[in-house]
């Protein structure tokens, strides 16, 4: 039964009696404070290039080397692990953190680079792909729901999607603006080649094929 349905009687026999009964209250009393305590300490901010530095750390030598290639830096003079790895943690000293692998939801407070709202959590995503070999791809904007929907063609272009879509696709999900677009990106995005029309907005160029 609930406590607050049991008598004296009924408690006494649940617990085996009195000092039973007395010990489990007292453990309950010192769980519910532990709990209290805990909610009420503040979180310590985590330092993004420390974060960093940490992930950076549990790369394997291919990981390492992906990485300085991504960064664009040199590694053919180094064959230890440890010397890939004191280069890899230099270049993030002057780097910013890359973002995390996944898709690109925007998080609560994260704004909309074009309406300049406050979002809530996945309240949008970001110009953002991470390609097969690690390089990032996009301007990393946030872009919400509302403006995805809204924004004009001739500025915003026309690769939209919608939060659904974006969900059914997984950790693979991604969106970039048209004119972030590299060759290919078409491609992989709608699963057809670019039309050359499109290219030619994009790039201003004719195709070379």
């Amino acid at each position: 039964m609930h406590e607050g349905c049991m008598e004296p009687s009924d408690l006494r026999a649940y617990f085996g009696g009195e000092k039973e009964l007395a010990e489990a209250r007292a453990a309950a009393d010192a769980a519910e404070a532990q709990v209290a305590t805990a909610e009420k300490k503040p979180k310590e901010a985590v330092d993004p290039m420390e974060a960093e530095k940490e992930r950076i750390k549990k790369m394997s030598v291919k990981e390492l080397k992906a990485y300085l290639d991504r960064h664009n830096t040199s590694h053919s003079d180094l064959f230890e692990k440890s010397e890939l790895l004191g280069r890899a943690l230099e270049v993030a000293s002057k780097s910013a953190p890359e973002p995390p692998p996944g898709p690109a939801w925007m998080k609560s407070g994260d704004m909309c680079r074009l309406c300049g709202k406050s979002q809530q959590e996945q309240g949008g995503i970001y110009c953002r792909r991470r390609r097969t070999d690690g390089r990032i791809g996009g301007c990393n904007d946030g872009i919400c729901w509302r403006c995805m929907k809204r924004a004009p063609k001739d500025s915003f272009g026309k690769v939209r999607c919608t939060k659904e879509e974006f969900a059914d696709l997984g950790e693979d999900a991604w969106w970039m603006h048209h004119h972030c677009f590299e060759d290919g990106d078409w491609q992989d995005y709608f699963g057809e080649p670019e039309p050359e029309d499109e290219r030619w907005r994009r790039t201003g160029e004719a195709a070379s094929w």
